[in-house]
């Protein structure tokens, strides 16, 4: 089914946003609550079983087991998140907040919403691509397109720059990721050369910088204090700092009872400099300069041939940052772009190029890169031994989509059984699997019948990489017409397609639950204050309705929430009517 608009999304490690296209232009979608285009990516469980997805979950995210925070470094890892009891992979958080950017979407156009574009960091490996994939079904969307971060910053920059000849640098720094990509654009048409970056390098790494900072000064001017739990409220404060110093010089911090000594409550009340707070990032700004480094050493470009560099993420905003990025060029970095929007921008124009919105003569045309290197492990003679070394099918920074079929022999004539498996490599230099990653993508030809002539099977390996950088892989020995696909294996970093049927149905029953909440929130709270108003002695019957209505809430169970709903809404009709 064709349509007249385009829908991107920009999902965030920090904050995430989702963009239209339409009649010509990208236009950001503001949350109904706060009217601006951009929702933390946090996720929350209240005390009522009420799920809380953005800008209202900040209240309780840090409450250990009632919320999440920068679930998206997880993804691909198969590591669960606990919430009120219930454990969650990354990929269903995830779904809860592409979930909520729908339904920003469809209240805003007034129709629901299924094709999207999403972007990913250039370096999200193999599994965290997938965990995507699966994040979009458990949130009922269908994805049409993984478009790597910088470039969809690039394209929200190209679309209005068709006539540009210039190379250009995209610095993307968000909450979570750090990616630089090298782009030449020339007649319309941006062409990705490299790209390099850091998956676990971001504002979140920041913010914990000042974090640390901060306890730092507060023990040195308090030894032998004891500091209570207060990580989540230290959290949100360092992170305010942090923003500050990107304007001020100095920021004054304040958390009241923020520990104890002897007894007695002391405030944590300290002034941090932008001095301080530079000299304690500077280890991260090392990482940073080798991230860019390798960016352009992968394609042999110098930092006198760029000429243009791009401000992408909020962590752009740090002052060091920017003169880090204007010292290593030679030149200012512009602000070409919207730091915090050009992401999804980008990510809803590829989606207007796949929906044909976008005249291809008149737009723009895009080509990308292989962030990472794929191959898999043979077994080669080496100093007269034979040994499992690391043959490469796809250099880093190939570009796609990318295919290539090669062929190879089995070890001996009696070989009854032979296993392929895919490995990533980051560097472009592994020789063996151990220098490389195990994707988990594997498969086995088995049952093979000895060769008649004694002479070792051909085995013909058939490998794609498309251009949502996912790959394909196809072993087959043609002598005995016998093939295998090589597809993940069983692990608990990935969802199982029961493993998605059993997440969405949770997530779907977490929206219901939201919906009869909400519907019975403003009857609750009207009771509660009520109940404010009228003489304790005389609250006990309307306390009790209350708190089974809560309590039905929190078991999810529709007889018993009906029954008490009713039960408080007579219950407040009589009251009002003594």
């Amino acid at each position: 089914m064709t349509t007249n608009y385009a829908i991107g999304i920009d999902l965030g490690t920090s904050t995430s946003e989702i963009c239209i296209y339409k009649n010509n232009e990208p236009l950001p979608i503001p949350d109904p609550t706060t009217k601006i285009p951009i929702i933390p990516s946090i996720v929350a469980i209240n005390d009522r079983g009420k799920l809380l997805v953005g800008e209202s979950a900040r209240g309780i995210v840090d409450r250990p087991g009632f919320g999440v925070r920068e679930s998206k470094r997880k993804m691909g890892t198969g590591e669960v998140i606990r919430l009120q009891q219930q454990d969650y992979r990354p990929e269903e958080i995830a779904a809860l907040i592409l979930r909520k950017l729908k339904d920003n979407a469809e209240e805003a156009l007034g129709h629901s919403i299924q094709d999207v574009v999403i972007s990913v960091p250039a370096n999200f490996p193999d599994a965290a691509r997938k965990a995507t994939y699966n994040a979009c079904e458990i949130a009922g969307l269908n994805l049409i397109r993984l478009i790597n971060e910088p470039t969809a910053a690039a394209l929200a920059f190209g679309i209005n720059n068709i006539n540009v000849e210039e190379q250009i640098i995209v610095f993307d720094f968000g909450g979570g990721t750090l990616d630089i990509s090298v782009l030449e654009m020339f007649e319309g048409v941006l062409d990705v050369k490299s790209s390099f970056g850091d998956s676990f390098l971001g504002g979140k790494d920041f913010d914990q910088v000042m974090i640390n900072l901060l306890l730092e000064k507060f023990t040195a001017q308090n030894p032998g204090v004891f500091v209570d739990n207060r990580e989540g409220e230290l959290k949100e404060k360092a992170e305010q700092a942090k923003k500050i110093l990107s304007t001020e010089l100095s920021c004054d911090v304040r958390i009241p009872y923020f520990a104890s000594k002897d007894g007695k409550s002391l405030d944590l009340d300290l002034e941090i400099t932008r001095t301080e707070f530079e000299q304690a990032i500077a280890p991260l700004l090392e990482k940073a300069i080798t991230c860019i480094r390798q960016a352009l050493n992968a394609k042999k470009i110098r930092p006198s041939a760029i000429d243009r560099v791009l401000l992408v993420g909020g962590t752009t905003y740090i002052p060091a940052v920017r003169k880090m990025v204007a010292e290593m060029f030679g030149k200012q970095p512009k602000l070409d772009v919207n730091p915090d929007l050009a992401v999804g921008i980008g990510a809803s124009i590829q989606a207007a190029l796949a929906n044909g919105l976008i005249n291809e003569e008149s737009g723009i045309i895009l080509t990308d890169v292989a962030p990472f290197g794929l191959g898999i492990s043979v077994m080669s003679i080496i100093g007269g031994q034979v040994m499992l070394t690391y043959e490469p099918l796809i250099q880093p920074n190939t570009t796609i989509p990318y295919s290539v079929k090669k062929t190879y022999t089995l070890l001996h004539a009696e070989q009854q059984q032979v296993e392929v498996r895919l490995y990533q490599d980051h560097t472009g230099k592994a020789k063996l699997p151990a220098d490389a990653i195990d994707t988990g993508i594997t498969g086995q030809i088995t049952d093979i019948p000895p060769a008649p002539d004694g002479n070792p099977y051909p085995v013909e390996i058939e490998f794609s990489y498309d251009i949502n950088g996912i790959p394909k892989l196809k072993a087959t020995i043609p002598d005995i017409r016998k093939s295998v696909e090589i597809v993940y294996g069983k692990s608990d970093k990935r969802m199982s397609d029961e493993d998605i049927k059993a997440a969405t149905e949770r997530s779907q029953d977490l929206w219901k639950q939201n919906e009869r909440a909400k519907e019975y929130e403003s009857l609750i709270n009207k009771a509660e204050r009520f109940m404010a108003g009228i003489p304790p002695q005389e609250r006990s019957p309307l306390s009790s309705a209350v708190m089974d209505l809560k309590k039905a809430l929190m078991n999810d169970n529709s007889k018993e929430i009906d029954e008490a709903g009713d039960r408080l809404i007579d219950m407040m009709y009589e009251w009002e009517n003594q």
